[in-house]
C-alpha cells in the first residue's frame, strides 16, 4: 500500500474527531445548527477515494450566505479546534426542508453531538 494511500486512510479513521470539530466550529458560528455524517463513512463503505461528507443543517428562518459559511466553518474547525488542513471533508449545508432529502436518500446518518447543547 502506498504511503499516500495509507496517509489517507488514517484520516478517513479520524472521521469522528474531524467532524466533532466541523460541528463545533459551526455551532459556534449559527447556534442551533444539527450536524450529521452521511455517505460513505457512514454507510460503512470507505475507499482510498472516499471523503468525510457532512451535513449541517440550518435552524428554520435563519437566512446565510452558503459559500460564505462553508468558508469560515472550515477556517474555525482548523484555527480553534485543530482540523487538519488536509482532511478529507466535504460540507453539505442545507436548511430544514432540503435536509429532508438527504435523510431519505442515505441508508445511514450518523448525528455528531458533543453533549454541549
Amino acid at each position: 500500500m502506498s504511503s499516500w494511500v495509507r496517509y489517507h486512510f488514517e484520516h478517513l479513521r479520524r472521521w469522528r474527531e474531524y467532524a466533532v470539530a466541523v460541528m463545533r466550529a459551526a455551532r459556534d458560528l449559527i447556534p442551533g445548527v444539527r450536524v450529521f455524517v452521511i455517505g460513505g463513512v457512514a454507510e460503512g463503505r470507505t475507499t482510498v477515494l472516499s471523503d468525510i461528507d457532512i451535513l449541517i443543517i440550518i435552524p428554520g428562518g435563519v437566512t446565510v450566505n452558503k459559500g460564505r459559511l462553508y468558508r469560515d466553518i472550515l477556517i474555525r474547525a482548523m484555527d480553534v479546534y485543530g482540523l487538519p488542513w488536509d482532511a478529507p471533508v466535504e460540507l453539505h449545508i442545507v436548511n430544514d426542508d432540503e435536509g429532508r432529502y438527504y435523510f431519505e436518500s442515505s441508508s445511514r446518518v450518523i448525528e455528531i453531538d458533543d453533549g454541549s447543547r
